[in-house]
């Protein structure tokens, strides 16, 4: 019998055997005992050296450490994931403190959802090595870089194998790195599928960062060439751990979690989507719609290589040395537009600016952005206007963020937010700007939408 065959008739008994049901579970570990029947796998097993304890805090609380000791070049584990039940689920909101400890170095964390698995015992049915299997839905927040450059982003995995082209990811601000946070998973639908990732500074805290991507069984816009998986429709929900550096630096992982949830009843929190930028096939597309307000010159155009989410983004460029001394671009509805339609109160966009070292400057097509303010004007059928403003120097960053403005602020500056007419993203101060000569500076939206 080949490997293939072996492989189908193995998931096929997994399947078959594994129960369904919609239990929510939770372990938050306390008085130091695992709180569920948990079940722990790790790839390749070869080592013996992944453990898992339960350590307390000096206050008293206590978290769970997965461990692995064994660089993967010796044999180490190159991840691991804890599944704390056998039930399975559909849509479904995993979520999980990650990092409890604070000293997390060069790994990565994981929720995963929709997850099936075997166990290839001598490593002959995949002809790797031995050890678990897995397909699933995947978050990472990513410390392979340490923790000044910690990212989260989402995969869709097969066999252990990682089938998106182009990985959703999003950067955390540095200064926040060496620190706990909580993770967020959430996969919605069957066909298609919402995979989301978030990141909060703590348990209902603030959000810092989200991710997101939709699965078909079609071929998919991030998918590998010659990919076209099925979804996956349902499976288990856990927790996982890699890190895969063949270097030896550092030997292992040492991961630490604590207020591991899983819910299938959750409120699904309303959006909708104003402009993401993925439809749009070329500049001239994108200006079209997005309107700047400098006659004679383009200073809107598609940008395929920063995206703060998805592939593509829409990268505003100034020239506020000169006359008008701001520069925007302007989406205008067809028709007035119900923001409040579906319980949203929220605008959001995420926003980048341009940093080089200054080394490079002067070689660059940019160089650093100068300090002008970022602003968002929101205007109603009636003409009437509301403008917010940030301050010049988020526009130096290379770093996504996001910009949430309350719908009632909008409506607090007379504007009626259930008949929106147009949308404005710019930057300027009206007056002249210090970028010297022909300087242009650089500005990426992306993600606009109400939540």
């Amino acid at each position: 019998m080949n490997a293939s065959v072996k492989v189908t008739r193995v998931l096929a008994i997994v399947a078959a055997l594994a129960s369904v049901g919609l239990a929510d579970w939770a372990d938050s570990f306390d008085g130091g005992q695992l709180g569920l029947q948990w079940t722990f796998v790790s790839f390749p097993q070869v080592a013996g050296t992944f453990k898992q304890t339960i350590t307390a805090t000096e206050g008293g609380n206590h978290y769970l450490t997965f461990t692995e000791t064994t660089a993967v070049a010796k044999g180490g584990s190159a991840f691991s994931a804890g599944f704390g039940t056998s039930e399975k689920f559909k849509d479904v909101r995993v979520g999980a403190t990650v990092n409890v400890a604070g000293d997390t170095r060069y790994c990565y964390y994981g929720l995963i959802a929709r997850a099936s698995y075997f166990i290839d015992k001598d490593g002959k049915l995949t002809g790797v090595a031995p050890g678990f299997v897995a397909d699933g839905y995947i978050l990472h927040v990513d410390y392979s870089n340490g923790p000044a450059n910690v990212a989260i982003n989402i995969e869709k995995v097969k066999m252990n194998q990682n089938v998106m082209d182009k990985t959703v990811a999003a950067a955390i601000p540095s200064v926040l790195g060496a620190r706990s946070f909580y993770a967020e998973l959430e996969v919605v639908g069957a066909g298609p599928v919402t995979v989301t990732g978030r990141l909060y500074e703590a348990k209902g805290g603030a959000l810092l960062a989200q991710v997101s991507f939709v699965d078909t069984d079609a071929k998919d816009p991030w998918e590998d060439a010659n990919k076209a998986e099925k979804v996956f429709t349902e499976g288990l929900c856990g927790i996982f751990a890699q890190n895969e550096q063949n270097d030896g630096e550092p030997d292992g992982f040492k991961c630490t979690w604590d207020d591991i949830t899983v819910v299938s009843d959750f409120v699904r929190e309303p959006s909708y989507a104003i402009d993401d930028f993925e439809g749009y096939a070329d500049n001239a597309a994108i200006a079209a719609a997005w309107v700047d307000n400098i006659g004679g010159f383009d200073y809107t155009f598609l940008d395929p290589a920063t995206a703060g989410q998805g592939y593509k983004s829409l990268r505003l460029e100034a020239q506020n040395q000169f006359e008008p001394y701001t520069t925007d671009a302007t989406y205008t509805f067809a028709a007035a537009r119900d923001w409040t339609a579906g319980g949203t109160n929220l605008l959001s966009l995420m926003f980048c600016g341009y940093y080089v070292d200054p080394e490079k400057e002067g070689t660059d097509k940019y160089g650093c952005n100068t300090e002008q303010p970022l602003y968002v004007k929101v205007v109603d059928e009636a003409g009437k206007e509301a403008v917010f403003t940030l301050p010049g120097y988020v526009i130096q960053t290379s770093s996504w963020r996001p910009w949430k403005i309350p719908l009632a602020d909008i409506t607090a500056a007379g504007v009626d937010v259930t008949k929106v007419k147009s949308l404005t993203v710019g930057v300027g101060t009206g007056t002249k700007s210090s970028q010297q000569g022909d300087d242009i500076d650089a500005i990426f939206i992306d993600n606009v939408s109400l939540g």
